[in-house]
């Protein structure tokens, strides 16, 4: 194993108990996939510095890792929207209703 692969190991361990601290503490993620939470925080982690990640203290990885998964939650909102409400939002969003 590379010293990168271990690295990104380690990232992925500690992001993965902040999901579970997150998730257990806030039930409105608990709407989210854990494991595809995981793997796109492991394709985070190919563009940025596993060592980065590392380094943070628990704070401040915890915010960032909220900070994704209020992302992933935002995008899955459209899921159960029809066309006429997903046209409805987005002319509110453009100031046009």
């Amino acid at each position: 194993m590379t010293q990168t692969s271990v690295e990104k190991n380690t990232a992925i361990k500690r992001i993965s108990a902040i999901i579970d601290r997150v998730m257990e503490n806030d039930s409105l993620y608990q709407e989210l996939d854990k494991n595809q939470l995981i793997q796109s925080f492991s394709t985070l982690l190919d563009r940025v510095s596993p060592q980065m990640v590392i380094s943070l203290d628990n704070e401040r990885l915890t915010k960032r890792v909220r900070g994704v998964m209020s992302i992933e939650l935002f995008s899955t909102i459209f899921d159960d929207f029809t066309p006429e409400q997903i046209e409805m939002f987005n002319a509110v969003v453009e100031g046009r209703y």
